[in-house]
């Protein structure tokens, strides 16, 4: 049966009929012997009986045994021949030996039971002898049995004319104290309770017997079953002072152990306070650490294989515990050095962000140092191009007017494919010409095809130059042609190319040597249609730098003047209103 169902059968056979405390005594039994009172938070059976349906003790036990000798193996049941008789009946007949209990019949009364106890022999004790009788008088006074034979306060047997109670093993002679486990309530506790059939004051001969009597000498601080609720103060308050003794010793063997174990290293800290996410702009504290992980554990992430916390502090990596305050402090340590860490990066970037800045910016100054020195070359291209087609025979320009590639190819190849230097910045080759102003510049080489290309490209983009010298060519006295006063024969260079070798072969067949006529040297300040127009395109470059990098007004509005004045200038070129 469940335990509420032995509550409710208690108080419903309490209230039902004088006749049910049979079952009274049987539901008592069942709650004492599995401990179901504990459920309600009682100590014992007895409690349980007072508190839950205000029942004695005496009463309580009286149920009790009447239910375990009147039933039929102890269970709900009562034996044939006493249902029927009232609990008075019962209740006397519980003082009777077996032999004498047999004789007790229905018709029996209370007062023939009674008088059935009082022919009984008068009470020996367990050794069958009588109590000890001093005379008046006698300076004697122990109580025991046999005449002084043995004595109460060292007697653990149970029997009925007891005169003083037993002594406790551990009770100084001084000031000695009862054994508390020998009176009839306790008696009556001890059978109700789990380890009954264990106990050794119930089963005396599982007692130890001390020297010379050999008497069994029952005591709690023997019994291994520490649990029991019938267990003296004694042996609790000595199981107590073991138990703090073991635990001392396990602490003590802890302590030991965790000594033995190593201090959690920088890199276990560090994994712990990346594992918990903690930002270097927090707020870090003991209580706070404590509060949030005293009861937790894991790990598996960041290095961290395991951590566990406690109210002390955090064990990671089954390594020595650390305390809150040492990890909040070691904590705020790697805050400061990712801060520093920080702070480094963002200087660094800025660092680097300054200096891609100067590399771009000197970058954009190589270009545009080259541009300039490629349109400064390709101006210097086109002059010594034009330098060269004034310095031409009048009937190659007539050719060139002509715009016929090939033809003027194979025109300046027949006429200048001889290997020589003209003296004028210039000199020619089988299969390319080559211009340098001075021997320490730099030379241009440029091959027959390309050359006559950009020739003709030159000549479409300034029209006005090659009218004005084919104009000067019709106005022109014929004059024979003679070679130029400063040519001058140069050495062959070496021709591994098969089309030099070619031209040489064919120059050699020429009877008459190639004149050219000497042309007057000119002046230094003339200028014509390009010069004006590569200059306007320099300054409009420098006004829109100028605007750009927010230059003073003044040097704007001067910038500005001159590149009217030169877009001025080129128009009335193209119009013909000024003289190259």
């Amino acid at each position: 049966m469940e335990y509420q169902d032995l509550k409710s059968g208690i108080r419903n056979h309490l209230n039902d009929a004088a006749e049910d405390f049979f079952m009274v005594g049987y539901f008592l039994r069942q709650i004492s012997e599995n401990t179901l009172f504990t459920e309600d938070g009682y100590k014992n059976i007895w409690e349980f009986a007072k508190g839950e349906y205000g029942l004695s003790t005496s009463s309580a036990s009286r149920f009790m045994a009447i239910n375990a000798r009147f039933s039929i193996d102890g269970g709900e049941h009562m034996a044939e021949k006493y249902i029927g008789m009232g609990v008075s009946k019962l209740q006397e007949m519980l003082g009777l030996p077996d032999e004498e209990l047999e004789k007790v019949t229905q018709e029996t009364t209370v007062r023939e039971i009674r008088a059935m106890k009082k022919k009984q022999e008068e009470p020996k004790s367990f050794f069958g002898l009588p109590k000890t009788v001093r005379p008046e008088g006698s300076l004697l006074t122990t109580p025991g049995c046999g005449d002084g034979k043995y004595d109460c306060f060292s007697c653990a047997r149970p029997y009925g004319i007891r005169q003083e109670e037993r002594y406790c093993r551990d009770a100084p002679l001084g000031n000695p104290f009862f054994c508390t486990q020998m009176s009839e309530e306790k008696r009556l506790d001890i059978e109700a309770g789990l380890f009954s059939k264990e106990c050794q004051f119930l089963n005396i001969e599982n007692a130890e017997t001390r020297e010379g009597d050999h008497e069994p000498t029952p005591c709690c601080q023997n019994c291994e079953n520490k649990t029991c609720f019938s267990r003296c103060d004694v042996a609790k308050k000595k199981d107590e002072d073991e138990r703090k003794k073991a635990q001392a010793e396990l602490q003590k063997q802890q302590k030991e152990a965790e000594a033995k174990k190593p201090e959690p290293s920088e890199r276990d800290i560090k994994a712990f306070y990346d594992w918990i996410g903690i930002k270097h702009t927090d707020n870090i504290s003991a209580d706070d650490l404590k509060a949030r992980y005293r009861n937790a554990g894991g790990g598996g992430a960041y290095g961290l294989k395991d951590y566990q916390g406690s109210a002390r502090g955090v064990r990671l990596n089954y390594k020595r515990e650390i305390t809150w305050v040492q990890l909040a402090k070691r904590f705020k340590e790697i805050q400061e050095a990712e801060k520093e860490k920080a702070d480094f990066v963002e200087r660094s970037n800025g660092a680097q962000k300054n200096v891609r800045d100067l590399i771009k910016q000197q970058e954009e100054k190589r270009q545009q140092e080259a541009e300039e020195k490629k349109a400064a070359q390709k101006l210097k291209e086109d002059g010594q191009l034009l330098k060269f087609y004034k310095d031409i025979y009048p009937s190659t320009r007539q050719i060139i007017a002509q715009r016929d590639k090939a033809a003027i190819t194979k025109e300046l190849k027949t006429l200048y494919g001889s290997t020589y230097e003209s003296g004028k910045g210039w000199t020619c080759y089988p299969d390319k010409i080559v211009f340098r102003d001075k021997p320490e510049a730099e030379q241009i080489q440029i091959t027959w095809g390309r050359f006559t290309t950009k020739l003709v490209d030159l000549l479409d983009r300034f029209p006005e130059t090659e009218r004005s010298i084919l104009s000067g060519d019709n106005t022109r006295q014929k004059e024979p042609d003679i070679i130029d006063a400063d040519f001058r024969e140069v050495e062959d260079e070496p021709r591994d190319d098969p089309a030099q070798e070619a031209a040489a072969a064919r120059d050699e067949l020429q009877e008459e040597p190639i004149t050219q006529e000497q042309d007057p040297e000119p002046d230094p300040e003339e200028y014509g249609r390009l010069d004006v127009d590569l200059l306007l395109d320099k300054y409009r470059r420098d006004l829109k730098a100028y605007h750009e990098a927010d230059c003073p007004p003044n040097m704007i509005k001067t910038q500005r003047i001159l590149v009217d004045a030169l877009a001025l200038l080129l128009e009335q070129i193209d119009q013909g209103g000024a003289e190259d």
